[in-house]
C-alpha cells in the first residue's frame, strides 16, 4: 500500500513539473504569460541633461579724466593731452598695469597710486599721451573734431573679463581746452572688438579674439573768422587785381595780362601758404583759393575774346561795355559763392 501511495504522489509531482515546464516555453494554448513589469515612459517634461556652465566675466570699473588737451597738429594727424585713469575690481587684478592704448603714439606715467576701499581693488595712474586721430578738415577753420583715445584690455579675452565706464566720474577739465577751441561732448563708450585671429591663444581653435575696450571721446570745435582771413586775405588782393583787368584798355592786350598772371602768382603763393603745416587740402580757404583762380582763369579767357574781337574792328565803346558789364557779372557771383561757402560751415 505504502508503494501505491509513492508511485501516486511521483507521478502527480512529475505531472506538475512537466506543466510548469511547458508554460515557461510559451505553450499551454490560453494560458496566461505571467506579467512582467511595464518599462517607464519617458516625459516630454523630463529635465535635461546638464550642460556646461556659462562663465560670467569679470567686471573691471574704469575711468578717465583729462586735465589738459594741447598740441592738436593736423600734420601729424596727433594730438596730446594730460590725464588720469582709475580701474575698480572685485578681484585681484591690476587692470590698469596692462591696459593698452589702441591709437597711442606714446604713454608716459608719472604717478600712480593705490586708494583702500573695502571690497574693491583699486588702482590710479596719471600720464601723457599722444594720441592718433584722423582729422576731418574740410570746414577748416570752422570746424569740428573727435578726438578718441582707446582703452583695450588684451591679456584675457571679453568672455573672461569685461571693461565697463566709470560715466559718472570720467570727464575733460573745460578750462584746460585749447584756446580757439570749444568742447561741445565727452562720452566714454564700451565695445567688443573682434580680429580675425585667435591672436595664438590656441585654447580658441579657430574662433577669433574678442577683447573689452572703453574708448573716450572728446567732441571739439571752432570758428575762428580771424584764421580765415589772414588765410585768404592774398587771395582777396588777387581778386581785386584781377577785377581791376576789366576796366583796362582793350588795345594794350599785355598790360591786362601782366596784371592777370601776377593775380594767378599771388592766389597760388597764398593757396600755398594756407596748405603749410595742415597736410591735407581741401579745407574751406583751400576752396576759396580754387574759385579764385577759376576767376582768374576767366578773365583770361575774356581778355583773349575781347583782344581777338577789337583787331576784327568791332565797336571798342561796345567792348569796353561788355568788358564792364562781364566786370559786374564776376562781383556778384564771387560773392554769391563766397558767402555760400563761409556760411554752410557746421561749427558755430
Amino acid at each position: 500500500m505504502s508503494l501505491t501511495k509513492t508511485l501516486c504522489r511521483s507521478g502527480v509531482a512529475g505531472l506538475v513539473t512537466l506543466w510548469m515546464a511547458h508554460s515557461a516555453l510559451g505553450g499551454g494554448g490560453t494560458k496566461a504569460v505571467p506579467a512582467t513589469k511595464a518599462p517607464e515612459a519617458t516625459s516630454s517634461t523630463s529635465a535635461p541633461s546638464p550642460t556646461a556652465a556659462v562663465t560670467t566675466p569679470e567686471v573691471a570699473t574704469v575711468g578717465i579724466y583729462l586735465i589738459d588737451i594741447r598740441d592738436l597738429s593736423p600734420a601729424k594727424g596727433t594730438f596730446t593731452c594730460d590725464f588720469w585713469i582709475w580701474s575698480q575690481t572685485p578681484g585681484a587684478e591690476n587692470v590698469l598695469a596692462e591696459l593698452q592704448f589702441v591709437n597711442a603714439e606714446r604713454v608716459t606715467w608719472y604717478a600712480e597710486g593705490k586708494p583702500e576701499v573695502k571690497g574693491l581693488n583699486c588702482f590710479k595712474r596719471r600720464g601723457t599721451g599722444v594720441f592718433r586721430m584722423g582729422w576731418n578738415l574740410r570746414h577748416y577753420p570752422y570746424d569740428a573734431q573727435i578726438l578718441p583715445i582707446q582703452m583695450e584690455y588684451t591679456l584675457r579675452d571679453a568672455a573672461k573679463i569685461k571693461l565697463l565706464p566709470d560715466a559718472s566720474n570720467s570727464g575733460v577739465s573745460a578750462k584746460n581746452i585749447p584756446i580757439g577751441w570749444k568742447m561741445t561732448g565727452f562720452e566714454l563708450q564700451s565695445d567688443t572688438v573682434a580680429y580675425t585671429s585667435n591672436l595664438g591663444d590656441l585654447n580658441l581653435g579657430t574662433a577669433h579674439g574678442e577683447f573689452s575696450r572703453l574708448t573716450a571721446i572728446i567732441d571739439l570745435s571752432r570758428h575762428d573768422t580771424v584764421e580765415y582771413w589772414i588765410l585768404v586775405s592774398s587771395a582777396y588782393v588777387a581778386v581785386v587785381m584781377m577785377l581791376v583787368s576789366y576796366f583796362m584798355e582793350l588795345d594794350k592786350p599785355a598790360s591786362r595780362f601782366g596784371l592777370l598772371g601776377a593775380s594767378l602768382f599771388a592766389s597760388v603763393i597764398s593757396l600755398r601758404s594756407a596748405l603749410a603745416g595742415l597736410g591735407s587740402f581741401g579745407t574751406l580757404a583751400d576752396q576759396f583759393h580754387l574759385i579764385v583762380i577759376g576767376y582768374i582763369i576767366l578773365a583770361l579767357i575774356v581778355t583773349i575774346i575781347l583782344n581777338q574781337l577789337h583787331h576784327r574792328g568791332y565797336d571798342e565803346r561796345r567792348l569796353r561795355l561788355a568788358s564792364i558789364v562781364a566786370a559786374g557779372v564776376v562781383v556778384v557771383s564771387f560773392a554769391c559763392l563766397n558767402l555760400a561757402l563761409v556760411w554752410r560751415h557746421p561749427a558755430g
